[in-house]
């Protein structure tokens, strides 16, 4: 790793001064303890993250905030429903999105590749019985990478083959984040090409040589090889996704910078002025009492008079008894006094400059400090949100092409056909006034219903389906009421049949005709959605003991009426 020059250093290499840490002004106490390399500058940047408040919950907002709902498009609603399940139930590619997207913002690069699922198999020579190296007891030998074991079938003990089977399972996939410290790459600036290699993580290594079977039952088998050399895994073409932050062209060419670089010597700076402030609490913050007898007069001084040890031994009693009892009442011959050492630390306190030091962080950052500390509204700050925005909409084109990436990768594992996906537009929740533009441009047939919803954070595809399954149950409840109402009509046809036939009548009032019946009972109905819900039911009742065909009628007009007056109201929204 070439030296990583932070201008630190002078033409002859050395970082002395005529005139000590004093002489150049470019040079601050902070800078003894500057990263001389890239690598070192990605430990710092992961110290500031964890220790810095504002840092951690600015980088955290930055990188969380911009991440919006998954747009898929295709013509195949099927494929669409099978990616939005596997992406974002199964993968959870948002969460990877933002973890992708906090990495950017400490290292200034990312590093992702896809660990798909497979099965290790170990065949006997002899027999050909095959069996999963997660069942089997085996032995690996890293020199010649062969796998030892006993033949359940035959009886063979001895090496075998191994045979690795793609496994078609979508909730063993699994993204991985590589160290950015781990990672070293080859780049050439004439065909801007790139090659990327692992140090592969120490833990793993060991495991692998310790004959680990879970972790070499399961580890692909270049990542075998690669440790059996001793040698840095070379990953595949397309098999590593990068993302970075372009660093100027002088610095590292390949390679993103941190954007938490200038937050360095600032950090410093607050922590001397929080070590100040500890020293000042420790020392400082709790005054020391200091007792004494004291004279009544310019001549009488008890000290000439009284014993000093007897003194001493009294006062400290009657502390200790005020301490057991805080009612006991202390009884001194002479006048005592009372002075106070320390206590003056909140007046030395360095608060304000460490306040000042850490909105320069904030500002290193780039973001406004209403960002970390909240309290950003639209209203009161439209042209810092309009920057953020700026800012936030340039993160994500890398953030899309990653999304793009993934998608791309999983779907092909799984033999699926392309599908096109993308984060919804980024904007400020608050945009009202874009949104109302949006409306006017839509009720001029400017804008499509697609751009309408996505502009309010809706799935219209989504809303189509609810939309179409409302209307279909809405129809099949005005069938089956239809289907009642025939059959009671039916019923009270036959009904009346019957007692014309025998020269009864009904009940007296009421004529059992049928579309009289049907008629009275409309207005019963039309009456009773009027009452509340308490006399309702006692009408309902009292008519159910008295006429139970007309209540059911009733009961059926009401359920119609109910039904008329939603898609009445429905088609009036629309």
């Amino acid at each position: 790793m070439e030296a990583f020059n932070l201008g630190l250093v002078n033409e002859t290499g050395s970082t002395d001064y005529i005139g000590g840490a004093y002489g150049d002004p470019s040079r601050l106490w902070a800078h003894d303890f500057a990263p001389k390399n890239l690598k070192q500058l990605f430990k710092w940047t992961e110290y500031l993250y964890y220790n810095s408040a504002q840092i951690f919950a600015g980088v955290r907002k930055y990188a969380e905030y911009p991440i919006t709902e998954i747009n898929l498009n295709s013509t195949s609603n099927p494929l669409k429903v099978q990616y939005k399940e596997l992406l974002e139930e199964v993968v959870g590619i948002k969460n990877i999105l933002i973890q992708a997207s906090i990495d950017l913002q400490i290292y200034g690069n990312s590093f992702s590749s896809i660990n798909m699922p497979f099965k290790r198999y170990l065949k006997c020579p002899s027999c050909r019985s095959t069996f999963a190296a997660d069942v089997i007891e085996f032995k690996f030998n890293l020199k010649d990478l062969s796998f030892n074991s006993k033949c359940l079938d035959c009886g063979y003990s001895g090496k075998m083959e191994h045979r690795d089977t793609k496994i078609v399972d979508g909730h063993k996939i699994h993204v991985i984040r590589w160290d950015p410290k781990d990672i070293s790459l080859s780049y050439n600036p004439l065909a801007a090409d790139y090659e990327y290699y692992l140090d592969i993580p120490s833990e793993l290594v060991a495991k692998v040589r310790s004959g680990n079977s879970h972790v070499i039952a399961t580890t692909p088998f270049s990542f075998l090889e690669a440790i059996s050399k001793e040698k840095m895994y070379k990953f595949q073409k397309n098999k590593i996704f990068h993302m970075k932050f372009d660093a100027p062209a002088g610095v590292k060419r390949g390679w993103g910078y941190p954007p938490l670089c200038a937050a360095i010597p600032l950090y410093h700076h607050t922590m001397v002025l929080r070590k100040a402030n500890e020293a000042i609490a420790l020392e400082r913050i709790i005054p020391m009492r200091v007792m004494s007898p004291q004279a009544t007069s310019g001549a009488a001084d008890p000290i000439t008079t009284m014993s000093i040890s007897g003194f001493m031994e009294d006062l400290k009693k009657n502390i200790e008894d005020w301490r057991r009892d805080p009612n006991h009442i202390m009884l001194s011959p002479i006048s005592v006094g009372v002075q106070q050492v320390g206590g003056e630390g909140r007046a030395l306190m360095v608060d304000a400059e460490i306040q000042r030091a850490e909105d320069n962080i904030i500002a290193s950052l780039g973001f406004p400090k209403e960002f970390v500390y909240g309290g950003l509204s639209f209203t009161g700050s439209s042209v810092t949100l309009r920057m953020l925005e700026n800012q936030l909409e340039s993160s994500t084109f890398q953030i899309n092409k990653y999304l793009k990436w993934v998608t791309k990768e999983v779907g092909g594992y799984m033999g699926w056909g392309p599908i096109e996906v993308e984060l919804g537009n980024f904007k400020m929740v608050d945009d009202i006034q874009q949104k109302q533009l949006i409306m006017q441009l839509f009720q001029q047939q400017l804008v499509s219903k697609t751009t309408l919803a996505e502009a309010h954070g809706i799935d219209l595809l989504e809303e189509q389906d609810k939309i179409k399954n409302e209307v279909i149950s809405d129809a099949k409840n005005q069938a089956e009421i239809q289907q009642e109402m025939a059959k009671l009509e039916k019923n009270l046809s036959e009904q009346a049949k019957q007692m014309a036939a025998m020269g009864e009548q009904g009940p007296p009032g009421l004529n059992y005709d049928q579309q009289a019946v049907i008629g009275q009972a409309e207005q019963i109905a039309m009456q009773f959605l009027q009452m509340d819900p308490n006399q309702r039911r006692s009408q309902l009742s009292a008519l159910q003991s008295e006429d139970y065909v007309m209540y059911s009628v009733v009961i059926q007009r009401m359920e119609q009426l109910k039904l008329d007056q939603k898609n009445q109201a429905q088609q009036g929204g629309m």
